[in-house]
């Protein structure tokens, strides 16, 4: 039987040697931009990203959009030809209509191929850690059931936790009010996030990035066992610096790696945020 064909999108941000490894099939978000439309991971790398927005007007609020339905149709029929087998896991379907026009795809492709469409409810790392494990089991031989079976199995241990600066983005997201947002402007609030069944949403707020680095300690200090654990950031240099070695004196066994947020994140929660991605280990 042929191998179980592992597909995705830009927001897992997987690193090259990952994706050719792993054989992972990868379609990118686009990203509109002051200075033109961008394919995320292709064109447009998290650096370049930041660079460009840093140079449009300050009113200018970026925006991004999933692989459309032919890209995953030209891509399903791709595949087709050497598997009937293909899972694909995209960013949450609150975030990204990429997984709603994979399920186009698939419609039109029915009877012709076993295509399984899972919206993961999350996204950036917590996406990449399920692509990973789906890809490795389908690289071991697993068939598409037992794939789709251990992704479900982990979504619920996936959390996603941001502090960010910039309350716009948020207003324009309908995560909080005009009212909040310009009430927390003037008194200099950060939202404090969770992405919570595939939703952006407002835990409570701070009034100081130390505070939010506290907060942040807090809640990854929760988890009893941690299996894996990834700080995203932007913008927070120094306050990433000093959780980093909180997390390594509290887990002194775990690496805790920093990444960018990638920019079909960052169009969501804004370009200076602070993150973990928590893994909690399946007992």
């Amino acid at each position: 039987m042929a191998r179980v064909a592992v597909v995705t999108d830009s927001n897992a941000f997987l690193p090259p040697q990952v994706v050719e490894r792993l054989n992972i099939h990868v379609l990118p978000h686009t990203i509109y931009l002051e200075q033109g439309s961008f394919k995320e991971g292709v064109n447009l790398t998290p650096g370049q990203y930041f660079r460009l927005l840093a140079q449009s007007s300050d009113s200018f609020l970026p925006r991004a959009s999933g692989p459309g339905p032919e890209a995953f149709f030209d891509l399903y029929s791709h595949l087709y030809r050497t598997t009937d087998q293909i899972l694909s896991l995209h960013m949450s379907g609150h975030l990204s209509d990429a997984v709603q026009n994979a399920r186009t795809a698939r419609q039109m492709l029915l009877g012709r191929c076993q295509i399984e469409v899972i919206d993961t409810q999350t996204a950036t790392m917590g996406l990449g850690l399920l692509v990973q494990a789906a890809a490795t089991a389908a690289r071991s031989g697993y068939g598409l059931a037992d794939c789709v079976r251990l992704v479900r199995g982990m979504m619920p241990h996936i959390y996603l936790f941001f502090l960010v600066r910039r309350l716009a983005y948020l207003e324009r997201e309908r995560r909080i009010s005009p009212a909040q947002a310009l009430l927390g402007h003037m008194l200099r609030v950060m939202p404090l996030l969770q992405v919570e069944d595939g939703e952006i949403i407002p835990l409570e707020k701070v009034r100081s990035s130390q505070r939010g680095i506290d907060k942040l300690f807090d809640y990854v200090s929760e988890f009893a066992q941690i299996e894996q654990a990834i700080v995203l950031q932007h913008g927070f240099d120094a306050e990433t610096a000093e959780l980093t070695q909180r997390f390594k004196m509290a887990f002194p066994h775990k690496k805790f790696p920093v990444m960018s947020i990638n920019p079909s994140l960052a169009v969501h929660i804004g370009p200076e945020a602070l993150g973990v991605v928590v893994f909690e280990r399946i007992t």
